[in-house]
């Protein structure tokens, strides 16, 4: 037998089941194949096929995974001694397997595909699915819950949407509309779903600001009262012909200055976009003090400088309340559509008895994790799980791995 190169060694050492491994490698250099190999070396090594779970980032990913593995064990049963013995060593079992672990090795797809609850090889959201199942009562779900796609639960959300539109919350999608700059509400209100509990409770206006680092009483009137303190209509009714007549930058920034009509919260970004710097620069954002304008200009308006270069650093400290009180006003607008707009959504998941694929894992994690049933599950389910094996793992949620990791602690309870 040709000795294993580099990568070779290390797949057997990645699927050696003796050791708990995190495998990183690039797309197509075969992390599933080891992940096939120490499933293989786990039922070599007696391990019953129900007591170990793979979980699989998408149906495609369980099923190729579960016809590699099938594949590689009914060809096992089929082999000569001679190809069997070398292909159980190129696993890296051990070298030169004697004749009762041939035999083993030969009935490894019949235990497989007989022994009662078999072998999963299933998605997170489908084993959630069937820990509820198992847990009904404990997980404060319908025993008859329906798992709904994604495309009813896309059909479900714009049903809601346009419930909400035809009645007394339209203003809540109307104010949505105006902030929002999406095609449609559906990807939206994915997002809005996929992170539901963030949405539980109204946010109060005090606390979208506060989110921004704002004070209470944070208002258009208050950024306009800072920004223009009076003369500053006249300062730039006298620098627009200045800025004109000298011509080159200068006179596209007196262009702009133009379209300033009256000086409101409105007019700031086209302030900022002449007497700031841009988002390239070195500061990003900062007053233009002593390269606005030109210095042949500056020369000729010595006068008004002073005047000038305090009006730049008030438009300065203004643009990031401005920015603050945007974005505290489109949170506001999110938190009050979005607190509805769920609240509509569970109800019409609960008439229907069904369950999306958040609500899988949510509801999963907080059976495992609810102290007054959590241990008597894990109990329950401790001699049925030995191995957990994750594929994908880089995608795998926070709320996902927390299922997982109660899974496994259970490992070494006791020690």
């Amino acid at each position: 037998m040709i000795a294993p190169n580099e990568a070779t060694r290390r797949q057997l050492a990645a699927a050696n089941p003796k050791i708990s491994t995190w495998l990183a490698a690039n797309a197509g250099s075969g992390k599933t194949r080891v992940l096939t190999d120490r499933v293989a070396r786990l039922l070599l090594d007696g391990v019953q096929p129900q007591h170990i779970l793979c979980l699989t980032y998408t149906k495609a990913a369980a099923s190729e995974m579960q016809n590699r593995l099938f594949r590689r064990l009914g060809d096992w049963a089929m082999l000569p001694d001679a190809d069997l013995r070398s292909a159980l060593t190129e696993l890296g079992v051990r070298h030169n397997p004697d004749g009762s672990q041939l035999r083993d090795a030969r009935t490894l797809f019949a235990r497989a595909i007989e022994t009662p609850g078999g072998l999963k090889i299933q998605t997170i959201h489908s084993f959630c699915a069937s820990l509820l199942r198992r847990f009904p009562l404990e997980a404060d779900v319908s025993p008859q819950f329906t798992e709904i796609e994604e495309r009813a639960a896309d059909l479900l959300r714009s049903e809601i949407i346009d419930m909400m539109a035809d009645g007394p919350d339209i203003r809540l999608v109307t104010a949505l509309a105006n902030q929002y700059s999406g095609e449609d509400f559906l990807r939206l209100t994915q997002e809005i779903v996929g992170h539901r509990a963030a949405f539980a409770h109204p946010m109060a206006w005090d606390t979208c600001l506060a989110l921004f680092g704002q004070a209470p009483n944070l208002d258009e009137n208050a950024i306009e009262g800072y920004a223009f303190q009076g003369g500053e209509r006249q300062l730039i009714d006298q620098l627009i012909p200045i800025l004109i007549a000298k011509g080159g930058n200068d006179a596209k920034a007196g262009e702009k200055l133009k379209l300033v009509g009256a000086l409101s919260i409105k007019s700031l970004p086209v302030l900022e976009s002449v007497f700031l710097t841009g988002p390239g620069t070195k500061d990003p954002f900062s007053a233009k003090l002593g390269s606005f304008p030109t210095k042949a200009t500056q020369a000729n308006i010595d006068a008004l400088m002073p005047q000038i270069e305090a009006f730049m650093l008030r438009i300065e400290d203004t643009r990031e309340k401005r920015l603050a009180l945007q974005s505290a006003r489109r949170t506001k607008v999110l938190h009050d559509f979005a607190g509805v707009f769920v609240e509509r959504y569970e109800q019409a998941k609960l008439v229907r008895g069904w369950l999306d694929f958040d609500d899988l894992i949510l509801k999963a994690r907080n059976l495992l994790n609810d102290e007054k049933v959590a241990a008597w599950v894990l109990f329950r389910i401790d001699g049925g799980i030995d191995h957990i094996l994750v594929d994908e793992a880089q995608d795998t949620s926070p709320d996902q791995w927390d299922v997982i990791r109660k899974l496994a602690e259970e490992f070494s309870t006791g020690q």
